[in-house]
């Protein structure tokens, strides 16, 4: 499924195509990115003859204006006979502090696009290849959809290191949204997966749980899988205020996904690491849940060992496995089960 929106009166999945007249409101460049995320054709003006000129030659589903365009009023009743239309701010159809793409729909009569799925991959202390898997699921994802994978893990950063990539982008994203923006400052990969960085293990307070939250809300927005590496380090009793510790970015990904991916290693110290942790884990977590074997030798015996102990603490979880060295279609099964 595709992060289209659904055009509400004719019942079909065609994208729109929205005109956005920008005049430097803030909420410009987060509503245009939201609608090319969701597989929208946005047009860009900047007056109103513009937008004019363009609804007359072409078929537009949505015009989107701020309030104090000049000649508004001029050309609305015009503008209102060829599209839907959507004035944002003062009296208009759609306040300014909640012109987000969801909203502007509304406003429009059209359906918003449906949020996206984050899947937070997890793994005990000393686990084997938890980011390895959480980049070959976000690569398989990102075959059929608008997939980000963002490095949560504040402790040891790893996703930017496996594509070459400087950290950074989950820090600038923090502090956008401290500044009242929405900013994801991903790298698009060939694959077409979309990568957002960790953070320099110094400057975790940054990530603090309200901005951290903003991040996600934005990328499950933008996305349709948001894939998140976390740490390790799991503390269900600890008061996740406005100051965060190591644990804060994990215990938000985790309670925040309706997947989780748990790798555990198939050594008998990796798995009785895991069941040291998996309590604090199972306190946390609401979604779904898959443990994947890595380096799996003797798959039967190790996933039966595995599902014997895990129905204690989460009966319903699925166990798969993975060999070594690790193919890159491996991971095939787990893609479908995450993305259905």
């Amino acid at each position: 499924m595709t992060a289209e929106a659904e055009t509400a009166d004719l019942g079909t999945n065609v994208p729109l195509t929205i005109v956005l007249c920008r005049t430097g409101k803030q909420w410009e460049g987060p509503l245009a990115a939201d609608a090319q995320a969701a597989a929208m054709t946005v047009v860009e003006c900047r007056t109103m003859v513009e937008v004019l000129l363009r609804c007359e030659n072409d078929a537009v589903d949505v015009v989107v204006l701020p309030d104090d365009l000049p000649r508004l009023h001029e050309g609305l009743s015009r503008l209102r006979a060829l599209a839907r239309v959507v004035v944002v701010g003062g009296a208009g159809d759609c306040p300014a502090d909640q012109a987000d793409l969801n909203h502007v729909l509304r406003s429009a009569g059209h359906n918003a696009p449906e949020p996206g799925r984050i899947v937070t991959v997890w793994g005990p202390p000393g686990s084997w290849g938890t980011t390895t898997v959480a980049c070959g699921l976000a690569e398989g994802l990102a075959r059929d959809d608008a997939t980000v994978l963002l490095d949560a893990n504040v402790h040891a950063a790893g996703v930017g290191d496996r594509y070459g990539l400087a950290l950074g982008g989950l820090l600038q994203s923090c502090l956008a949204v401290d500044r009242g923006a929405d900013d994801l400052p991903c790298t698009r990969l060939d694959t077409g997966l979309h990568v957002l960085t960790g953070v320099e293990p110094a400057m975790y307070p940054a990530v603090h749980p309200g901005a951290f939250a903003q991040v996600l809300a934005t990328a499950t927005r933008r996305y349709r899988h948001v894939v998140v590496d976390v740490d390790s380090a799991v503390d269900p009793g600890a008061d996740i205020g406005l100051v965060p510790d190591w644990t804060t970015a994990t215990m938000i990904a985790l309670a925040s996904a309706a997947h989780v991916v748990i790798v555990v290693g198939d050594t008998p110290a990796a798995q009785q690491r895991l069941w040291r942790s998996l309590p604090g884990v199972v306190e946390t977590v609401t979604g779904k849940v898959t443990v994947v074997i890595n380096r799996c030798e003797d798959p039967r015996a190790a996933t039966t060992r595995v599902a014997a102990r895990l129905g204690q603490f989460l009966p319903e979880a699925a166990v798969g496995f993975l060999s070594s060295p690790m193919l890159p279609r491996a991971l095939d099964p787990i893609v479908s089960e995450v993305a259905r």
